[in-house]
């Protein structure tokens, strides 16, 4: 009888040895979300070309000709995440401008056409760098769009036939 109860109780050792035991550890998952932000509508494809500001077509320019940018016609698409504060700074161009005037060339490079970028309707305040950049103290979060607008310098020279064009570069700033 003595053997039949130690082979229970080796049996039962064993038993026990056999069960599996679990023990728990926990980790941390986490974002760290920076202020940033992108031109575009921060859909993951950013905007590389905010499109040509076009004054039409004319054979004289006996006034001031004013225009206002659209999307995709020179208007510019920012995201910015919500909070943050941002500059759009408009550089004067490949023509020599400055914040009096930018300049338009000929395809020859031989004449130019004056005009200038404002901030506002009624053109006056120049979208430049530096003070003259736009300043947004707080984005909003969501896409904005911020038109352009215009002038064509009246010229008291017929100014000779061809395509005037100059490129301004945007530059982003938070």
């Amino acid at each position: 009888m003595l053997v039949r109860y130690g082979f229970i109780i080796i049996l039962l050792a064993f038993s026990r040895i056999s069960v599996a035991e679990t023990t728990t550890k926990d980790f941390s998952v986490s974002a760290t979300i920076e202020n940033g932000c992108v031109f575009g509508d921060g859909s993951g494809s950013s905007i590389t070309d905010f499109g040509t500001i076009n004054f039409g077509m004319m054979s004289s320019i006996s006034g001031d000709v004013d225009i206002v940018s659209s999307s995709g016609s020179g208007s510019i698409v920012v995201t910015c995440t919500p909070g943050v504060a941002a500059t759009i700074a408009l550089d004067y161009g490949v023509n020599g401008g400055s914040s009096t005037a930018r300049y338009m060339t000929n395809s020859a490079g031989t004449q130019t056409l004056g005009y200038q970028l404002y901030q506002d309707s009624v053109r006056s305040t120049v979208w430049g760098t530096d003070s003259l950049a736009y300043s947004i103290s707080s984005f909003s979060g969501t896409t904005q769009t911020y038109p352009v607008y215009a002038r064509l310098f009246a010229s008291a020279d017929m100014p000779t036939a061809g395509t005037y064009t100059d490129t301004v570069t945007v530059t982003l700033s938070y």
